[in-house]
């Protein structure tokens, strides 16, 4: 700090209000020594002192009681409010020891972005650089680029600019002084206009399109053009298209076939047809535009839906085109065809599970049960949805593969010390959850997954689950399963559990998929709580059973979520008798959506449950199912097989007993 007073010379100040704001640097930034509090809450009365000090402009009072906070965790925001609304003001000095000392602080990100922006305005564009860190914000990355024009900081700047120049959007104004350079530089050509122009038409923005068109050569600019009308107008244009066989005039006509996609499949297929024998495309555009094809007429289900994805090349087989072949091929069910599809390896691990499981469904259904067998063999081990019931499948008990995260104490003492996550203890201790979530955030995002692997640890030693939950996902980090599976609320989700006669582990189970026991969370669509019901249900339900003085701020409380979202889910279980695979999906997306999706025949629960049409809810529906066996292992119970907890699905929803399913054709195809 002594270095700091050196570098100030008085004879910069040329008013009395410059120097005045000097003492007040002083004063706050090197406070004079005083008597510092010597328990935390004495400093967390101090603070709130502070903090009403300087909303209430009394500086001086503010001055005094700052040097007594000590180390308590949260004086940053101190320093923080004193700053923001001063920054047309302060001196640089100020600016640059706050973020020399609290550049982790959440907030810190948008005042830097409006110091960048004062000093940016006052022309000051060496400080501005000296300020500067990579920003997403599009004005302060131009703006940078001026600050080195400014400068003379050359290396590299054309190229630089480029880069930014390449956008698919419009930007922002300050952007015009660093481009005019680009514009006069050797850089600037038809291809590199031509590639913004994709990137614009790519991003639907028609306007910057023909903007740039006027930087184009005369042919060119008049491709572009019919570039913009074939976007507007895909049903005229591709018919006895007149565009020159070029990479470009190509380009634009395949761009015109997927927009037609989008509004008539039918028509799309027909003119690929024709266009296709006309134009020399390479083997790449055509199996990417037949792909896409593909995937459109599997959307409106389009009769030769299936011939088009049998068509899609291997490389072009991405996650997208195998969902839609699965769903195809059990609709039928055409099970030679899904044993073809399925042949080989999957092309990306993180759909192995699901395209491994049915495989071996697919080898089971054309007679060959050994090899189905090893299909499931590959993955009965594994800990997830697919997994189970591989694991079912070859009658095998389940394996939980649970591994504790190991004690680095090295590293532990490191996240307990570091800054940002004393001050979302601190938060979370005073019961103000969202900012303490935000400085957690912030903190994982500066450390290692070892690091990450402490937090959540330290976070459950605080009581602080659904950080623990949370912060072993961003780890990647799934085998502690006492960590990302806790027993939390035990007691009242055992009674309303009871009380409703439901299953307990699939009780659990839902909850750690809706919230992961945040008891305040809630979701973009509104749902709230525990359960995450939605206000309407919650009053409708609250009048069903009978519950007085309902609000719907109480559903943040588990005492009156659970008992409301455990009889919601009692009725949807009621609703489509005791099926919980039906009553699970209708938790999530309604039961008026779930009785639109039953089937039109006795249909085996796994397969209807990659029928379901909501991505969303397919995913929700196995999470749920997966996470209520994890939570029977959890709460030292004989794990129920995810089978038990799959009846078959009939046309009506209504399941009656097992005896009752024996002549259910999908009954005999489900798990042995």
């Amino acid at each position: 700090m002594c270095s700091l007073l050196v570098k100030i010379n008085i004879s910069h100040f040329h008013s009395l209000k410059q120097m005045l704001v000097l003492f007040v640097f002083f004063i706050i930034v090197l406070p004079v020594s005083a008597t510092q509090a010597q328990t935390l809450d004495e400093q967390r009365k101090l603070y709130n002192r502070a903090m009403e000090s300087l909303r209430s402009g009394d500086i001086m009072r503010f001055r005094e009681i700052l040097p007594q906070l000590g180390d308590y965790p949260l004086t940053p925001y101190l320093h923080h409010a004193w700053l923001k609304p001063r920054l047309g003001q302060v001196r640089i000095e100020e600016v640059q020891w706050f973020f020399e000392n609290f550049d982790d602080l959440p907030d810190a990100d948008s005042l830097r972005t409006r110091w960048l922006l004062h000093l940016a305005r006052k022309g000051l564009w060496q400080e501005f650089q000296d300020f500067y860190t990579p920003q997403r914000d599009e004005r302060l990355q131009c703006l940078h680029l001026q600050a080195r024009i400014n400068t003379g900081n050359r290396i590299y700047l054309l190229e630089d600019i480029r880069s930014l120049w390449l956008r698919g959007d419009s930007l922002p104004d300050e952007c015009d002084a660093p481009f005019s350079l680009l514009y006069a530089s050797e850089f600037m050509d038809n291809d590199l206009v031509w590639q913004r122009v994709r990137l614009a038409m790519e991003n639907g923005k028609t306007g910057l399109a023909a903007y740039l068109g006027h930087m184009l050569g005369p042919e060119l600019k008049a491709l572009q053009s019919q570039w913009v009308q074939m976007h507007h107008n895909p049903r005229s244009l591709t018919s006895a298209p007149s565009l020159p066989d070029t990479v470009q005039g190509r380009e634009i006509l395949l761009y015109g076939m997927q927009r037609l996609a989008r509004q008539d499949i039918g028509l799309a297929l027909k003119r690929w047809a024709v266009s296709r024998d006309n134009y020399s495309f390479t083997g790449a555009e055509v199996a990417q535009l037949e792909r896409y094809l593909a995937i459109r007429a599997a959307e409106k289900d389009h009769p030769d839906a299936i011939a088009l994805l049998d068509r899609v090349s291997p490389a072009q087989v991405d996650e997208e085109v195998f969902l839609y072949r699965l769903r195809y091929a059990l609709k039928g069910p055409d099970w030679g065809r899904l044993l073809i599809w399925t042949q080989g390896f999957p092309a990306w691990p993180e759909m192995g599970n699901q395209w491994w499981y049915w495989h071996g469904r697919a080898l089971k259904e054309t007679g060959d049960a050994a090899a189905a067998r090893k299909a499931y063999q590959r993955i009965a081990g594994e800990r997830d949805y697919y997994g189970f019931m591989a694991a079912d499948r070859l009658g095998i008990p389940y394996r939980m593969n649970h591994h504790p995260l190991p004690e680095n104490l090295k590293d532990k003492q490191v996240v307990l010390e570091t800054p940002a996550i004393r001050r979302a203890h601190e938060f979370y201790k005073l019961g103000k959850y969202f900012p303490a979530r935000r400085e957690w955030h912030h903190a994982l995002n500066r450390m290692t997954v070892v690091q990450m692997q402490m937090a959540a640890s330290i976070a459950r030693e605080w009581g602080w689950y659904d950080r623990a939950i949370f912060t072993l996902g961003r780890a990647k980090m799934y085998d502690d399963l006492v960590l990302r599976f806790p027993v939390l609320y035990d007691d009242l989700l055992r009674e309303y559990s009871r009380r409703r006669d439901l299953d307990l582990g699939w009780v659990y189970g839902l909850v750690r998929a809706e919230s992961a026991f945040v008891e305040d969370a809630r979701s973009p669509a509104g749902a709230l709580g525990l359960m995450q019901v939605m206000p309407a249900t919650g009053r409708e339900t609250a009048r069903a059973i009978g519950l007085k003085h309902f609000s719907t701020k109480k559903l943040l409380q588990a005492k009156v979520n659970v008992p409301i979202g455990s009889a919601y889910l009692k009725q949807m279980l009621d609703r489509f008798a005791g099926n919980r695979v039906l009553a699970t999906a209708a938790y999530n997306a309604g039961p008026h959506r779930v009785r639109q999706w039953l089937p039109g025949h006795c249909q085996a629960a796994d397969v209807w449950v990659e029928m379901i049409p909501f991505r969303e809810t397919r995913k929700y529906v196995k999470r749920v199912l997966s996470y209520a066996t994890i939570y029977d292992w959890r709460l030292e119970v004989e794990p129920l097989q995810v089978s038990q907890r799959m009846a078959p699905v009939t046309p009506t929803g209504q399941q009656g007993s097992v005896a009752d399913l024996s002549t259910c054709p999908a009954y005999r195809v489900s798990f042995n």
